[in-house]
């Protein structure tokens, strides 16, 4: 799959900022107790942050797949923005699986589902699905993303936006040596360091090192997960381990893992979640479902928390994997009233001021 099908033209939409620690969970809040709150002028007071970082978190929020914009019923210039059903799955305070990113899963499946088609983060995707070395500089994957993006139809950005992606990714995946004039505010941690996909590279020279293979927080579940949503996706019952782990989009592309891992989180699993099995024809590693894989998904993040020590969850009210993960927690009707219940509150508070 090219980038062009892989992805939509955006670029530089975070406003130079890399998600922060509760920013994407704040960012499903604020969407659920008002669709049209990034709009409003107390946005930045209720999200207690400043007026770009409102925009940085709606966009994260976005890109995440944990909220979906959708056209304001009486407005058709004006978007609003609401929970999918992904989102809610993870983030309910009811019902969500990990409402606090606990986690280091949960952002594994964030990071898989920012970068799966069709992502709203196209440098993102160049950089993990298709840049190959594995020490390289800023300038090289600079260069790299450059010309990946001059092959589409797409208007082509500017170099300066290609290039505070670039940043922006560095920084949200690893640390970077301190600029002049960075803020103590620019440093705070990124909460997708966890995951340990880029590092310094230990030749110095300002150059990283994207890690392949096993990683300290790369959970067999979240790999096996990974693995459901993409055959989820493609309508498959089974699928071949080297198939999950080279093709583009798969699972071992966006984690930068190997055939090897995904057998391994298989093997791990399979034992103890039914319906998921691994079977040798001919000698070629197959994942073979006997259930759907979306709700084999659930499954084995049922059990997952489980083992971690969460009660179980309700299944019913859960869709973390395919296609119907995205789709908007309300209806048109739900929409109109939650939207006339914020409205309704804004004008009380107009009028406790006037008062």
């Amino acid at each position: 799959m090219t980038l062009e099908k892989a992805a939509a033209p955006l670029f530089a939409n975070h406003q130079t900022f890399h998600p922060r620690f509760g920013w994407i969970k704040k960012g499903y809040d604020a969407a659920n107790r008002n669709p049209a709150i990034f709009a409003e002028p107390h946005a930045p007071v209720e999200l207690g942050v400043g007026k770009n970082m409102v925009e940085a978190i709606r966009f994260w929020a976005v890109a995440t797949r944990v909220i979906t914009r959708l056209p304001h019923p009486d407005r058709p210039r004006q978007s609003v923005f609401v929970p999918t059903r992904f989102g809610a799955s993870l983030f309910d305070d009811e019902y969500g699986i990990d409402p606090f990113v606990e986690d280091p899963t949960t952002l594994w499946m964030l990071h898989w589902q920012a970068l799966s088609a069709p992502s709203f983060l196209p440098i993102w995707r160049s950089a993990f699905n298709d840049f190959t070395p594995i020490e390289f500089t800023e300038e090289s994957l600079f260069e790299f993303c450059v010309d990946e993006v001059a092959t589409t139809t797409w208007k082509q950005p500017t170099p300066s936006s290609i290039g505070k992606d670039v940043d922006c990714l560095l920084r949200m995946y690893t640390r970077r040596e301190a600029r002049a004039r960075q803020t103590l505010d620019e440093l705070l941690d990124s909460p997708f360091r966890q995951l340990g996909l880029v590092t310094p590279s230990p030749a110095g020279d300002k150059k990283y090192r994207i890690v392949r293979g096993p990683k300290q927080t790369l959970t067999a579940t979240a790999i096996v997960y990974a693995c459901l949503d993409y055959m989820a996706r493609q309508g498959h019952m089974t699928a071949s381990t080297t198939r999950l782990a080279v093709d583009p989009g798969s699972p071992g592309r966006i984690l930068k893992i190997g055939e090897v891992d995904v057998v391994a989180a298989v093997e791990e699993l399979c034992d103890t979640i039914g319906g998921l099995r691994l079977a040798r024809p001919a000698g070629a590693n197959q994942v073979v479902l006997q259930s759907a894989p979306d709700l084999l998904a659930l499954t084995v993040l049922n059990a997952h928390h489980k083992r971690r020590g969460r009660p179980a969850a309700d299944i019913n009210r859960l869709v973390v994997s395919g296609e119907s993960a995205f789709d908007p927690t309300v209806d048109e009707m739900d929409l109109v009233e939650q939207l006339a219940h914020a409205e309704g509150k804004r004008a009380h508070g107009r009028q406790g001021v006037l008062l």
